[in-house]
């Protein structure tokens, strides 16, 4: 007992500060090893959001509800196609959410929420606890996107790859901690234009749920 109380306790807190930049560092490598264990395509995480939990919108009902997931939200770089994507590492089940980021991927941004139309049809709902980062990631996706829009002519051409060439430097832009870049913040409507995605976004049922769940927890 006497010996936790003692000049150890004192010296390990002293170590915190200069360490610092070094835990995150060894907590970046430690969430790519996890990733890599899922998918051993994974190269790099461009960019990691705290906490997210996800809604799904069902159409017949025309109502918003709680998906089972949520924690963590990594958008990765990838050796094999598709080049990228964003996972959720799931805190509620084995279940992790894994999505492709392709040149038809649409979301629209309204901070702290992104909601996207994935390649099954379906409408879903990101809520991020971190506003900051809920806008960083939307920077991301308009930059991926956009690489996409400027390989479209020739999807299966070898030199798609140089499409990327900005993109393949990012993590040198997501190094240490992240920084606001309103200046780069994408307007709602870069990649939606006039879509239903606007409708549910205009529709209060998806904002009441999710400040209804945030007060349940």
């Amino acid at each position: 007992m006497a010996h936790g109380g003692g000049g150890g306790g004192g010296g390990g807190r002293a170590k915190v500060t200069p360490n610092l930049a070094m835990d995150e560092e060894g907590t970046r490598v430690l969430n790519i090893t996890v990733l890599q264990r899922l998918d051993p395509a994974v190269e790099d995480i461009l960019i990691t959001a705290g906490h997210v939990t996800l809604y799904d919108f069902d159409t017949n009902l025309n109502q918003w509800s709680r998906k089972d997931v949520e924690g963590s939200l990594f958008v990765v770089k990838r050796n094999a196609q598709p080049r990228f994507q964003f996972v959720v590492m799931n805190r509620r089940n084995t279940d992790n959410l894994v999505e492709d980021l392709l040149g038809d991927f649409e979301y629209q941004l309204q901070v702290p929420y992104i909601m996207y139309r994935n390649a099954a049809q379906e409408v879903i709902g990101i809520w991020f606890y971190n506003s900051q980062e809920c806008e960083e990631v939307a920077n991301l996706f308009s930059r991926i996107l956009n690489a996409f829009s400027k390989a479209t002519p020739k999807p299966k051409a070898p030199s798609i790859k140089s499409e990327f060439e900005e993109l393949e430097a990012a993590p040198t832009l997501v190094e240490g901690p992240l920084e606001p870049q309103t200046s780069n913040i994408i307007p709602a409507t870069t990649h939606v234009q006039e879509d239903p995605l606007s409708a549910f976004f205009s529709n209060d049922d998806f904002i009441d749920l999710v400040y209804r769940e945030i007060v349940k927890g």
